[in-house]
């Protein structure tokens, strides 16, 4: 499957999920397309400007130690 495909059905359903579950959902579907070798760098420019999906992304690099650093100028920014 396409990602430009994944995101439009992201973008279809996301407003039928409640906000309180969006984080849980965004970061089953970094997790499920992960798992499934799409790339990282490809998720966030094809997600870009989806804040749900682009807080789960940074989340999933966190979370298994990448060493890219997908909102390095954002962080520095906020500690500025």
């Amino acid at each position: 499957m396409s990602l430009d495909l994944i995101t439009e059905v992201w973008d279809a359903l996301r407003d039928h999920i409640d906000l309180n579950d969006r984080k849980e959902a965004a970061d089953s579907l970094i997790d499920l397309l992960i798992e499934n070798n799409y790339e990282a760098d490809d998720i966030k420019q094809e997600f870009r400007g989806d804040k749900d999906i682009s807080a789960a992304l940074k989340y999933y690099a966190q979370q298994h130690d990448y060493t890219e650093d997908y909102d390095e100028n954002e962080d520095h920014e906020e500690n500025d």
